[in-house]
């Protein structure tokens, strides 16, 4: 039996993620920008990561194209002493209510499914300080896999950049 609270929600963040394709400029990965401006930027010159639920198979290099983008705003990263925390946070919604037990990630040899997912990256960005969120957006696709699938990261990372890029794009830049 279908959950129909699930099948709202799934229908909802369906409709949501169509509308905010529309903002993306042709790439794989959609964009929206939740929270801009309400911060300090003149004062921001340095920032450090933290990954959450981020798979880490995607860790290394979703981190090293954020930092790239980031970086053309005019910032440096600096893990020790900072003016910004930036959170890059991994949530998926499977999008068939019935596979919702099924993890993405792990292979499975003994079933032909495939899963339509999506799969988001969140990015908050705080205050070190005083933990006030000054900007967040996030980037997202919609997936059809079957679990274990494995992802080329030689096309991936010029599209995780892009979207970084569009996504950042209201960030203000640091002189």
């Amino acid at each position: 039996m279908i959950n129909p609270v699930k099948s709202i929600k799934v229908t909802i963040l369906t409709v949501l993620l169509f509308l905010s394709s529309c903002a993306q400029n042709g790439g794989q990965i959609g964009y929206t920008v939740n929270l801009c401006c309400p911060g300090k930027y003149d004062e921001y010159k340095e920032y450090r990561v933290e990954t959450q639920d981020l798979p880490s198979f995607l860790g290394d290099y979703v981190v090293a194209e954020f930092d790239k983008v980031f970086q053309e705003k005019g910032l440096t990263r600096n893990d020790n002493r900072n003016e910004l925390r930036v959170t890059l946070s991994y949530r998926h919604i499977n999008l068939n209510a019935e596979q919702e037990a099924i993890d993405p990630f792990e292979r499975r040899l003994d079933e032909d499914v495939t899963l339509r997912y999506v799969a988001t990256i969140v990015v908050d960005i705080r205050e070190s300080s005083s933990g006030q969120m000054v900007w967040s957006g996030q980037i997202n696709r919609i997936h059809t896999v079957v679990p274990g699938e494995y992802m080329h990261e030689d096309r991936a990372r010029p599209e995780f950049a892009d979207a970084f890029r569009e996504v950042l794009a209201s960030y203000p830049a640091h002189d």
